[in-house]
């Protein structure tokens, strides 16, 4: 009995000073970041819209040409990707307009990222154009009215064409975008790339389809990661916390809407929806710029293979959003004890903050010391992934 008393205690001694190491070394650091990212050639799939729109404008506040793409060209162009299959906002040429007027160069294609053979003419364009590519995000995702229609079914009676669903357009035009990019990246000994992955890879989140593509593109940076090493390749997966995207504020984590067969799924189960004007969701361009910081840091190489989260990078890289606030990391004190302590915070004038995508505003002294300038306390990611449900090693 004494003999596992003295393990625990030890255990528990490990546990709390990795926990302070982590916490004293800072992996990112605004020394490290090169002036701008002009000249830099960058693609982001799926632009028109949502996470992908705020990475691309991102890239253009520090002066990058960026490709976009997507299928919505222009505001005559139909879709039906919304949530509940209605129309989306957002258009192509309406990102490229932002990104333009960030500072950066910005260049439309209409390229359906399901289609392989648009796919791989659209690199070789730009090839042809540039001679380079610099920077690839793999963003592209077309699932995102189909899951809440789906929502709280199980995987055996949506049938096999749900894999298809949530992952042609995501885990498999991933792997053949950075197929492409590969090749003339590793040619030039130099580039990065994203994956735009989710909390999704490791805990249950929509359906298993989707878990398991997230999770696949984690483990896709990772090997990606090694055989790229030798040529001084970059490739990472970034994981978003909850984001304000349009079609986020328009009702797609809608409790309603999400009736999640969690099953045996572990950890507390957080009203999302309820978070999304708060400055505990993360806004797209607040993604962005951490996309733009981390191509424009000298070290990057020295993260090639790992997951990476916004809200991690900005305390380092010295970022905010567009309403001047820093989204804490999912992983440390200060996001959980503001998810529960919710009431008193919005009883203190510190809760609310509306989301106007990509317009500047300026947040009360007492929200920037709260979200900007009060210590936090960051979990480490072995930690968090011992807390999560899966692989359940």
């Amino acid at each position: 009995m004494a003999t596992g008393m003295v393990s625990w205690r030890n255990v528990s001694l490990v546990a709390l000073l990795s926990v302070i190491a982590y916490n004293f070394h800072t992996p990112f650091s605004v020394a490290n970041l090169e002036p701008s990212l002009v000249g830099k050639v960058a693609i982001v799939t799926g632009g028109s819209r949502g996470i992908g729109k705020g990475i691309a404008i991102g890239l253009g506040e520090s002066g990058a040409t960026v490709y976009i793409t997507g299928r919505t060209l222009t505001s005559n162009s139909t879709n039906t990707g919304g949530p509940a299959g209605a129309p989306q906002a957002g258009t192509l040429e309406e990102t490229c307009a932002e990104v333009v007027k960030a500072g950066g160069q910005c260049i439309p294609a209409a390229v359906d990222s399901g289609n392989d053979d648009q796919l791989r003419q659209f690199i070789d364009q730009v090839i042809q154009d540039h001679g380079k590519i610099d920077v690839l995000v793999n963003n592209a995702f077309s699932a995102v009215s189909w899951l809440p229609k789906h929502a709280g079914k199980p995987f055996w009676e949506k049938g096999a064409d749900a894999w298809d669903a949530v992952n042609h357009v995501g885990l498999r035009s991933h792997y053949l975008a950075s197929v492409h990019a590969a090749q003339h990246m590793t040619k030039a000994k130099s580039g990065l790339i994203i994956n735009v992955g989710s909390l999704g890879g490791i805990n249950y989140i929509f359906d298993v389809a989707y878990g398991i593509g997230k999770a696949a593109m984690d483990r896709m940076a990772n090997d990606m990661a090694i055989e790229l090493a030798t040529d001084n390749v970059t490739m990472i997966s970034l994981w978003p916390g909850i984001v304000a995207t349009e079609n986020v504020q328009d009702g797609a984590l809608a409790p309603e809407d999400l009736k999640e067969r969690r099953g045996l799924a572990p950890g507390p189960k957080v009203d999302s929806a309820s978070l999304v004007q708060t400055p505990l969701a993360e806004t797209p361009l607040f993604v962005g710029r951490a996309v733009a910081a981390f191509a424009r840091d000298r070290t990057k190489f020295g993260f090639s293979g790992k997951v990476l989260l916004p809200a991690l990078m900005a305390a380092g890289y010295g970022f905010v959003d567009e309403r001047g606030l820093r989204t804490p990391p999912p992983n440390s004190l200060k996001f959980a004890a503001s998810v529960a302590l919710q009431s008193t915070l919005k009883d203190q004038g510190l809760l609310a903050a509306p989301v106007e995508l990509f317009k500047p505003s300026q947040p009360s002294a007492n929200m920037e010391l709260y979200w900007n300038r009060l210590p936090n306390l960051i979990i480490p990611g072995f930690v968090l992934k011992l807390m999560a449900g899966a692989p359940n090693l």
